[in-house]
């Protein structure tokens, strides 16, 4: 009973906070929220079963791996932002950085993708456990549904009747938190909190099933993609800020969770065993966890089919209209779905990103090498050369968790 009470109220005040006027006018909290809701707004509920399975009690160690990865990338798309968006406008960007903006531009075209399939994949077996269900056949014709609903109402009228749902999702994830905290708290002063057991050492297969994880972790770059609602200073800005709260916030969840390892898995459909292992939290969470699943993930799938489907407008020169594009996305999600597990697309969507964030280290590494005008640009080459070789690993050596 007191567990639910602290899951109530701490998602109805953060909720209430986002809500409020200072907030919602706040020019740097509007700027933040975009990547900050798309980093921890769908990811966040698959991860802790997966680090489960394959790391038991590192977990928060990979997790900071996951994070660190994660802000080093992020470290070069501010740094396009700053740099190379005033020279690509100018037409003065060396053309070994025009070359691999342009590539990059294509990667996350395909990137977009593959993270709809990855959202709707989790949105039906969230649907399904939400009635306590798994079925592989049954998850996959209810993405297919999804699918093509998005490509055809896409097509034909457009998704602009959508609304934000950053505050509640933010607020339940807060809940969520709250109820981890005393649920750890109440385990230490009985005298049973423990660490799970663990049956082996992780080794590289292991950190390659982190690495194949880094799509939890994405989101950061839609920064890159808000100049026509914020200034530079200020994307960069609230890129840093959205990064660090994520990351505070992963950290967090994974050490809360440690606790709750100790709970088994259920035998299938462990990318929504979340919803099971909450049970134990707080009786009320399982609904509201599949509430945020199912917000979270169609949420996500429509920003990335609009955000994908104009990025095949603008890259095709409108040779390929938007309409269009939302059936590109829709043909490319079913041959996904029906030919892969979700652990799989997890991984595909993990490296078909990694891709992406190759090219954008390379186009600062570039920008670095070439344009003279940089400070300190030989540092700056060296290590976004870095980041890539790190972000292209990811693409190589990640792979599925065995589920």
């Amino acid at each position: 009973m007191t567990a639910n009470i602290i899951v109530i109220v701490a998602t109805l005040l953060v909720t209430l906070l986002l809500f409020s006027k200072p907030v919602e006018k706040s020019s740097w909290w509007s700027a933040t929220v975009i990547p900050l809701a798309s980093i921890i707004g769908s990811g966040f509920l698959v991860i802790a079963p997966i680090l489960q399975m394959s790391v038991g009690r590192f977990a928060v160690l990979a997790i900071i791996v996951l994070v660190s990865v994660a802000y080093a990338i992020g470290a070069a798309i501010r740094f396009n932002i700053r740099w190379v968006e005033p020279k690509l406008a100018a037409g003065t960007l060396h053309a070994s950085a025009w070359a691999f903006e342009r590539f990059s531009g294509w990667a996350l075209a395909f990137a977009y993708i593959v993270s709809v399939t990855y959202y709707l994949t989790l949105f039906g077996d969230f649907m399904l456990r939400g009635v306590d269900m798994t079925d592989q056949t049954l998850s996959r014709s209810i993405t297919t549904a999804v699918l093509i609903f998005i490509a055809f109402y896409g097509k034909h009228r457009g998704f602009n009747f959508l609304d934000k749902f950053e505050a509640l999702k933010l607020g339940i994830i807060a809940g969520l938190l709250a109820g981890l905290a005393w649920g750890n708290w109440t385990a230490w002063q009985e005298g049973i909190w423990r660490l799970p057991v663990q049956e082996h050492i992780p080794g590289w297969h292991e950190m390659r099933i982190v690495l194949g994880m880094l799509i939890v972790v994405q989101g950061f770059e839609t920064s890159r993609y808000l100049s026509e609602k914020f200034p530079p200073s200020l994307r960069i800005r609230s890129m840093r800020y959205a990064q660090w709260i994520s990351g505070i916030v992963y950290v967090v969840y994974i050490a809360l969770m440690l606790y709750y390892f100790n709970y088994p898995l259920p035998s299938s459909g462990q990318d929504t065993a979340i919803v099971t292992l909450s049970a134990h939290v707080a009786t009320i969470l399982p609904i509201m966890l599949v509430s945020l699943a199912l917000i979270a993930q169609f949420d996500a799938a429509i920003a990335d089919a609009q955000g994908g489907s104009g990025l095949l407008e603008e890259l095709s020169k409108k040779r390929i209209s938007q309409g269009t594009g939302y059936i590109i996305i829709a043909v490319g999600g079913l041959l996904i779905v029906w030919t892969s597990n979700v652990f799989e697309i997890i991984t595909y969507a993990s490296q078909a990103f990694a891709i992406y964030y190759t090219l954008q280290s390379m186009v600062a590494a570039m920008t670095a090498f070439n344009h003279k005008d940089i400070p300190n640009r030989w540092v700056k080459f060296i290590g976004f050369s870095l980041v890539a070789s790190i972000a292209l690993a990811v693409a190589i050596f990640g792979i599925p968790a065995e589920g």
